[in-house]
């Protein structure tokens, strides 16, 4: 299989409220990057849903709200894609991702 992720993911669990259509629930991301997540999920979406997500990161006392839309669907787990990051979201997780670095 050829990886097309431009960028890193790193195995992480931060708790995470997705909306999508009007409906709220609580999830865990599983690994995080600048360009996306992949998320648990018990409920199998169409490929291209919209997903609003909102977490914390434990090194933040700020929330990261962003857009995202879901790539690809397994049995109990989701891969978005972010809309979108502001300047001070991509600050905060890069700065969260240097425990990461060897």
């Amino acid at each position: 299989m050829i990886e097309h992720r431009s960028t890193t993911r790193h195995p992480v669990s931060i708790d995470t409220t997705v909306t999508f259509q009007d409906t709220q629930s609580g999830q865990t991301i599983v690994n995080l990057s600048l360009g996306g997540a992949l998320l648990t999920f018990g409920e199998r979406l169409p490929i291209g849903t919209r997903l609003d997500l909102v977490f914390r990161l434990p090194t933040s006392d700020t929330d990261i709200a962003v857009g995202s839309v879901v790539r690809w669907v397994a049995e109990d787990s989701i891969g978005v894609q972010f809309d979108g990051l502001r300047a001070r979201e991509v600050w905060s997780l890069n700065e969260y991702f240097k425990q990461f670095e060897g």
